[in-house]
């Protein structure tokens, strides 16, 4: 069983939060393939920022989702943001079985405002995540809510395990309420929605 735990971030209530995800596995992963996954997840990360500069394409897409289109056009807006994700995946070196699986993590977050700013193998595999905004916290709420995340992660994971594991997340309500509570103050907001 692999347990994801999203947790709080150290971040002043003036920037934004990082929300790290620890990721578990129960028969526990050998540190090396945890190493290996975290790598992997860490080098998309940095292909993806890099095709993020101002006038890029990708940026171009983004921006695009931003003027509220239309299913059709949000669906094409998506194909094409995978197209350049994944492309820019092979050419950096992503191993083929990963490209798919990781082409849609980080589709989902770029399209809702989310960033994994880096990972690193603690006693587990931690994802660090980047709200940009009060609303991106929301949408992670619900991707972490809906098992969305989930899903997605669980595809790149089982791509490093042999056996079939069940996957579950785990939100401690604490953290997310600090981090939603510091995103509400940086906006002028200080009502506090629980989680």
């Amino acid at each position: 069983m692999i347990v994801i735990l999203v947790c709080n971030c150290e971040a002043s209530c003036v920037t934004v939060d990082i929300v790290p995800v620890h990721v578990e596995s129960v028969p526990e992963l050998d540190p090396a393939t945890e190493e290996k996954c975290s790598q992997w997840f860490r080098q998309a990360a940095d292909i993806v920022f890099e095709k993020k500069t101002p006038g890029s394409k990708v940026v171009t897409l983004l921006e695009r989702l931003t003027h509220k289109p239309g299913v059709l056009e949000k669906d094409d807006i998506r194909d094409e943001l995978k197209l350049e994700l994944s492309t820019a995946m092979k050419v950096g070196g992503i191993p083929s079985g990963l490209i798919q699986p990781l082409t849609k993590v980080f589709v989902l977050m770029s399209v809702n405002d989310i960033e994994l700013l880096y990972t690193q193998r603690e006693d587990s595999i931690a994802l660090y995540l980047r709200c940009l905004s009060l609303e991106s916290l929301w949408r992670l709420r619900y991707m972490i809510e809906s098992g969305l995340l989930l899903r997605f992660i669980r595809e790149v994971i089982r791509q490093f395990i042999q056996v079939r594991h069940r996957v579950q997340m785990l939100v401690r309500a604490a953290d997310f309420n600090t981090c939603l509570y510091c995103l509400n103050s940086a906006a002028g907001q200080p009502e506090l929605f629980l989680f």
